[in-house]
């Protein structure tokens, strides 16, 4: 029954949507030690004085070639949580390659959040059919009716989503960060790049990622695919995979997939690739988070988020995509000024952001913060081409806050209500001096280039203060963004959703 499975908070006449057998439980493969991965791990880590090494991957290119060697190299077993898997170049490149390592005999755990998988569900379901490949939704949408129709019938239970992002390779290797598997997260050149960070670990919190990916994988929400086997049309295995190869050698020549290697897992089998020892935190929401209405910051993940930002005692940076502090961010911040420390946020303007909404519940807490003394900077919009045919706009997407430049997070955490209180959220945190001041620094130096910073003019107004080849600027009014988009974000600002940014 549906409701041993998911809870009595479903409805009854939601049950019917489903046919659910009981769910096989499935588990870690933790005696991985022998394999390739396992050795150069082993090796790596017997001579460091810390139980850790960590990796950060903040290019793209760099962090699909990395996943896809992972894959090619993979002797047991393959888990990945995301949120989103496209039907695109990475998604495609990702897909085959777990079908080669499923052919080998590695046994491969896809387990995606359900709120974007409509597009995919005849790809994931055929994945599914492969004996050594096994597919779970999480909190899924019924499939005979319009999602949009269940989603407003029982808001309650499918608007908390499962953000988490994790990629974990024969229990040795894991990747976690905020980086989805679609083109947007590795530069291979849609019409919109994500700036994003992942982390690469080995030691310990590898076996601890594992142990939260079968905490995912085996709660009641996590649906196998094969449920919906009767109202989802799929393809044949063989007609699928010869598919994807096929779009995959009409694009190979493409400038971007010219520049994906597996270069970096190539120089961690040799032992070569300059690892950072460190001790390292895994900070994970618990799966059932999603079934609570929570009110304050009870989660692990905010828990964790918190306690390690409150202990800060000269500098936080913080980088947030989507930042909507509300009044009681406001006043934590304004705590941390008062104690001497410095508070620099870093978040989208609205000309880089691809969420106006979220822009309009941030923009009222602008004023507020600057005035209690925080540094806030915008991303300014940027635009690359590895071709040089076509620009293509630059989005932050990274979550990561650095405290004192000794310890740093990575991860799928926003600071918003939606990651406080309605998703389930992951990321880990790294205590390294090393790494922290580097990623500082190249936060920082970044800034005057590629931020504006904001501040409060002589009559209280917002001005935007950047640089240029000509010398500096200042804005008094939203840089870059046209006059319907600087109204309509001023129309949602008076809608109702914060709460739900």
């Amino acid at each position: 029954m549906l409701s041993t499975l998911i809870g009595s908070r479903l409805p009854q006449k939601y049950r019917k949507y489903f046919k659910l057998p009981k769910q096989p439980e499935s588990w870690k493969i933790a005696a991985t030690g022998d394999t390739a991965l396992g050795r150069a791990a082993t090796s790596w880590l017997a001579s460091r004085d810390k139980p850790c090494g960590v990796f950060r991957l903040d290019l793209g290119l760099d962090a699909l070639g990395i996943r896809l060697g992972l894959i090619e190299h993979a002797e047991r077993t393959i888990d990945i949580q995301s949120y989103l898997i496209s039907d695109d170049l990475s998604g495609n490149l990702v897909a085959m390659k777990l079908v080669d390592a499923a052919d080998r005999g590695v046994r491969v755990r896809l387990l995606m959040d359900d709120a974007l998988t409509e597009p995919i569900d005849a790809g994931l379901i055929t994945l599914d059919q492969h004996p050594y490949i096994s597919v779970r939704v999480f909190n899924p949408f019924p499939r005979r009716r319009s999602r949009f129709i269940a989603l407003i019938a029982y808001f309650n239970i499918l608007n908390r989503r499962m953000h988490n992002k994790s990629f974990t390779v024969d229990n040795q290797v894991t990747i976690v960060g905020g980086r989805n598997l679609a083109d947007e997260y590795y530069q291979t050149g849609g019409e919109q790049e994500f700036l994003d960070e992942d982390i690469l670990a080995i030691g310990p919190v590898v076996d601890a990622v594992s142990d939260g990916f079968d905490e995912y994988w085996n709660t009641p929400e996590a649906i196998p695919i094969s449920v919906f086997d009767d109202s989802i049309s799929r393809e044949p295995f063989d007609v699928m995979l010869a598919e994807g190869r096929d779009f995959l050698r009409r694009n190979e020549d493409s400038p971007y997939l010219s520049q994906v290697t597996t270069t970096l897992i190539d120089q961690f089998l040799r032992g070569d690739l300059p690892l950072t020892p460190a001790d390292v935190d895994l900070v994970l929401d618990e799966p059932d988070k999603v079934r609570k209405i929570i009110k304050r910051p009870t989660s692990r993940a905010t828990e964790y988020l918190l306690d390690m930002v409150t202990s800060a005692v000269d500098e936080v940076i913080v980088v947030s995509p989507y930042f909507v502090p509300q009044k009681a961010g406001v006043r934590y911040f304004a705590s941390l000024v008062a104690k001497g420390v410095r508070v620099i946020i870093i978040t989208n303007s609205l000309a880089s952001t691809n969420h106006s909404s979220v822009h309009a519940a941030y923009a009222r807490y602008r004023k507020p913060l600057l005035k209690v003394g925080v540094e806030l900077y915008e991303l300014r919009p940027r635009f690359s081409s590895i071709d040089h045919s076509r620009r293509i706009k630059q989005t932050l997407h990274s979550k990561v806050a650095v405290v004192d430049h000794g310890k740093l997070f990575v991860g799928s955490f926003n600071l918003d209500p939606r990651s406080l209180y309605i998703n389930t959220e992951m990321g880990i945190a790294v205590s390294s001096r090393n790494l922290a001041r580097t990623m500082a620094s190249s936060i920082m130096e970044t800034l005057p280039r590629h931020a504006y910073r904001l501040s409060l003019g002589s009559k209280g107004k917002l001005e935007w203060h950047y640089n240029t080849r000509s010398g500096k600027r200042t804005e008094t009014r939203e840089p870059n963004a046209s006059r319907w988009r600087r109204f309509s974000t001023w129309l949602m600002s008076f809608l109702p959703i914060e709460s739900q940014m």
